[in-house]
């Protein structure tokens, strides 16, 4: 049974993607994956950052990062880039997706639970 709601479910939603395009959703782990070029674009730019040499403890139980005033290591750091002319574009898309997704029976809202002190 849940193989078929799966497979229905996938179904559905290629029919959408024709219409929509721009991602492709992972049921089983419930991810929405995003490519490069399609909603935004993905810059990569090599960085030198600070090498971690330990941890301080702290009185509040906290810890805190001892860096390296010397050496540094090789990093690469990741941007996403949304355009300011798109950006109402973007916004309609994802409101369309998360109807698709309550319409097929998937929360799009996070809510924590409220614990009641009796």
């Amino acid at each position: 049974m849940k193989q078929t709601n799966l497979i229905n479910k996938q179904k559905a939603f290629q029919k959408w993607l024709e219409k929509n395009g721009a991602c492709n959703l992972d049921f089983k782990n419930r991810n929405i994956v995003l490519y490069d070029g399609g909603l935004f674009s993905i810059t990569s730019k090599n960085v030198k950052r600070r090498r971690i040499i330990g941890y301080k403890k702290l009185s509040n139980g906290f810890s805190e990062i001892i860096f390296s005033k010397k050496a540094t290591i090789k990093d690469i750091d990741h941007e996403a880039i949304l355009w300011f002319e798109e950006l109402r574009e973007t916004i309609n898309y994802l409101k369309r997706l998360e109807i698709f997704l309550n319409k097929h029976g998937y929360k799009t809202t996070y809510q924590k639970n409220q614990i009641r002190k009796s």
